[in-house]
């Protein structure tokens, strides 16, 4: 691996956290602080913080700002009550209508194949945070081959098959800038990332020219 993949794994992996982040916590107001001075600061800041960041240019009062991101989380991302919000984050209650369906389980494998240890925070591993955090781990990790491998698996089996559903009905539900922010630049990361990994595999797998 050279040092260019490195450095762009290291960049996929930090979106890939920075995303789980979002979706895990209801912004402090210092983190929110700090990303509107960045944002006041920038014209365009580039990565995929960028657009995320940019919906917090221009708010007067980040404490009011950081109330109404708390109740609107909980409303998103916390299936309070059906009609309150879209239905929560989890990919078996996406695909098939269910928790812990065939989709959690198949996730726990994929988790235990790479001997990812998860918390168990979010209840059920097929919370779209913990996805995205083990898909971190993976773009964190030192070994090339394998892990390429399971990463290309899990956006396949995983991640594009209900993260772009998701994301349309997150982005047609949220109230605030910040959260359809989120949605649309999810939606865009796992869509470039299968494709940066399918690309990724096709030239790995494409025989040596011999000379001679």
């Amino acid at each position: 691996m050279t040092d260019t993949d490195l450095k762009q794994d290291r960049q996929r992996g930090e979106a890939y956290l920075f995303l789980a982040t979002l979706f895990a916590n209801r912004p402090e107001v210092e983190a929110l602080a700090r990303m509107a001075t960045i944002a006041e600061q920038s014209s365009g800041e580039e990565g995929c913080a960028g657009e995320i960041i940019a919906a917090l240019r221009g708010e007067p009062d980040l404490e009011a700002l950081t109330l109404r991101l708390a109740t609107e989380h909980t409303r998103l991302f916390r299936g309070v009550r059906e009609g309150y919000g879209p239905p929560p984050p989890y990919e078996s209650l996406w695909r098939e209508g269910q928790m812990m369906g065939d989709s959690t389980v198949a996730v726990a494998t994929a988790f235990l194949e790479a001997g990812y240890a998860y918390d168990g925070a979010w209840g059920p591993c097929d919370h779209l945070a913990e996805e995205l955090r083990f898909m971190a781990a993976l773009c964190n990790a030192e070994d090339d081959g394998g892990v390429l491998e399971q990463q290309a698996a899990f956006v396949e089996r995983h991640l594009s098959a209900w993260v772009p559903t998701y994301c349309h009905a997150l982005a047609e539900q949220a109230r605030e800038p910040l959260y359809r922010a989120l949605a649309r630049v999810t939606a865009a990361i796992v869509a470039e990332d299968a494709e940066h990994l399918r690309t990724h595999e096709s030239q790995r797998d494409r025989p040596r020219s011999r000379r001679g």
